[in-house]
């Protein structure tokens, strides 16, 4: 018994508990590494639990290297147990690292006592786990007596074994399981498949992300029930990357995977639904097809003509009532889907998406369907403005249940220091530390900022080994042209924003990365308000950000977007900004120029010669440094 709200009280209950073990985990970990180890620990955990899900069992805690788990009758843990050696099997055959785990297994009386469980069938499947060779499942003759002959497994006598913590030998049965079939499998989308879909270097951290990832998979599988998650990010930040390594460990585990994706210049109505669901019918045509209705059916033929086996359905007259024809299908053929095994349908870069795609994933997330679907879609939270059809969903989206958000930033600055080892194969010395330290504050951890910058002072020689073996730099990244990729992704950014937007921007660039409001109103020469409206504009493009701390005071939301805006300007346009910057700044009240003086000075140490010198002099940037220091005292 449970009493809720008056704290958890301890009952006897009768239920099936099942250990498993990885085998070898520490020689795995000295074999491949701490880092490789922890992403194939990780891949193991999500097969087994997808094998968890489907047998509705109840994770009761993670062990280190293996789970605790519950079920409500033996035939079911049985079948976990069995699934889960097939899911390692399976992965086995595609992976260059292979798996090994034990199950144990039992059942009868136990306590529960505040969400865990304690007593003698807990023992003894922990003990028969630990006794068991690697893809071997050892369980006892009650549990074979209380399966019976009805058992979906063949269970062989393995003797009596004596267990530690038990008082007597138990009569040991070996459960015997085959590998499974791959056929009937949907094949993972081949943008998702390892390699394709991590950029230059790999895949580095987002342990945290994985870990939220693989909780709201499971909640979802468990509960037999739609669920949505919605992945935002700028541009770079790895959406897909992180969704992609994500879906493999849940396509090793048996999870249908489907893959949708939107294309700024190619617009069709229902883009990523077609390419999802036409993945899904030429895989798995006649068997999912065939328990839908004719009309269905024939609805979902005219959206692709590989879902109807004649002639697809005539037009109703009222496109209204085609569209929800339309939609109706396509929730009938996701439900089918998700109750033949557990489905994740990806929808990538639905900030691209048409307004008809994007209707049909809200009549899907309405629909609430009771199956295990779960709808994974990315976009860029940049791109939003307050008139995108997309933002209107996302406030809709958030009042249905089972929906919720992740929001990814960069790297971090250890993830930065493991990305530039990989990226030069070796160890790396303080020297090349204090350079991956750098490119974090230049790309604030943005992944693929950070890998093409690295390619860039790769292919141009500003990194190189040195005569000693270790990794050096010639000049710095502040000075460094930026690679055509980069000023590419930024100019599309800014571009978004109006052409004056353009202009003042550029005017904040040659201020420095940090910019105060009054001085680029006296630079631009404009109303303080209209400058305020375009500083709001690009804010909500993620291209400053306002200071907390200083009202007023923006800042440019990574390094590379001031670099290349900077860039952008000729060099003649570059010189006289910062000589209007020095006029603007001399006639400035003593508090007005206290305020935006150390702004100025590291404007300048960043610029590069040629740029101090078109101050109009040498012996004007040296006066006006003396005035502003005065002011500022």
């Amino acid at each position: 018994m449970q009493v809720f709200g008056a704290g958890a009280v301890s009952a006897n209950v009768l239920v099936s508990v099942l250990f498993t073990d990885l085998v070898d985990s520490t020689a795995l970990a000295f074999r491949l590494g701490s880092a490789d180890a922890d992403a194939l620990r990780r891949t193991h955990f999500g097969l087994l639990r997808g094998a968890i899900g489907a047998a509705g069992g109840v994770e009761i805690k993670n062990l280190g290297d293996g789970l605790m788990v519950t079920f409500s009758s033996p035939s079911r843990a049985l079948a976990c147990a069995v699934g889960m050696q097939q899911a390692i099997e399976r992965h086995n055959h595609r992976s260059p690292h292979p798996l090994g785990i034990r199950i144990g297994l039992s059942a009868g009386e136990a306590v529960e006592d505040d969400g865990d469980y304690f007593g003698d069938p807990v023992i003894e499947a922990a003990r028969l786990c630990a006794a068991a060779a690697g893809g071997q499942i050892l369980t006892s003759e009650l549990v074979r007596a209380m399966v019976g002959r009805n058992a979906a497994q063949s269970l062989v006598s393995a003797g009596l074994l004596e267990l530690k913590g038990l008082p007597e030998p138990v009569a040991a049965v070996e459960v015997v399981w085959e590998p499974s079939a791959a056929e009937g499998q949907v094949p993972l989308p081949a943008r998702l498949v390892g390699g394709a879909s991590e950029g230059l270097f790999g895949f580095f951290g987002r342990g945290q992300e994985l870990d939220w990832l693989e909780s709201a998979q499971k909640v979802c599988f468990a509960e037999q029930r739609l669920s949505v998650v919605l992945v935002a990010g700028e541009a770079g930040i790895g959406k897909t990357t992180v969704i992609a390594h994500s879906a493999r460990v849940a396509h090793a585990a048996g999870t249908a995977i489907l893959l949708g994706r939107c294309d700024e210049d190619l617009v069709v109505p229902y883009r990523p639904w077609i390419e999802a669901l036409s993945h899904l019918v030429e895989n798995r045509g006649s068997e999912t097809l065939e328990t839908l209705t004719a009309p269905q059916r024939a609805s979902l033929a005219r959206l692709m003509p590989s879902a109807g086996s004649g002639a697809p359905s005539a037009p109703l007259g009222d496109p209204d009532a085609e569209r929800l024809r339309l939609f109706e299908a396509v929730n009938a053929l996701l439900g089918v889907a998700a109750r033949e095994s557990p489905t994740i349908v990806v929808l990538d870069d639905l900030h691209w998406a048409d307004a008809a795609s994007l209707q049909l994933l809200k009549y899907v997330v309405a629909s609430a369907a009771a199956v295990p679907l779960l709808i994974v879609a990315t976009y860029r939270d940049t791109d939003l403005s307050r008139t995108h059809p997309l933002t209107s969903l996302l406030a809709d989206l958030h009042r249905e249940s089972g929906v919720s958000r992740l929001a990814l930033n960069g790297l971090s600055d250890a993830d930065t220091v493991a990305l530039l080892a990989a990226a030069v194969g070796g160890d790396l010395d303080d020297a090349a530390v204090g350079l991956a330290h750098a490119l974090h504050r230049e790309t604030d951890g943005n992944p693929f900022f950070t890998a093409e910058l690295l390619r860039h002072l790769g292919e141009t020689g500003a990194i190189y080994s040195n005569d000693d073996g270790y990794w050096a730099m010639r000049g710095s990244l502040e000075d460094m042209t930026l690679p055509t990729s980069i000023r590419d992704v930024v100019g599309r950014r800014v571009a978004r924003l109006s052409e004056e937007a353009g202009r003042v921007l550029s005017i904040a660039a040659v201020i420095g990365r940090d910019f105060d409001v009054d001085l680029l109103v006296s630079v631009a020469e404009r109303n303080a308000d209209s400058i305020l409206d375009l500083l709001d504009a690009a804010a909500s493009a993620a291209v400053v950000v306002e200071r907390d701390e200083s009202p007023g005071r923006y800042q440019f939301t990574h390094a590379l977007i001031q670099h290349t805006l900077y860039q952008d300007l000729s060099a003649a346009r570059r010189q006289r900004l910062h000589h209007r910057i020095a006029e603007v700044m001399e006639q400035m009240p003593a508090g007005d120029a206290h305020r935006v003086a150390d702004q100025y000075f590291r404007m300048d140490a960043g610029s590069d010669q040629d740029d101090r010198v078109g101050l109009a002099s040498r012996g004007r940037v040296e006066r006006h440094e003396r005035v502003v220091r005065t002011q500022a005292q």
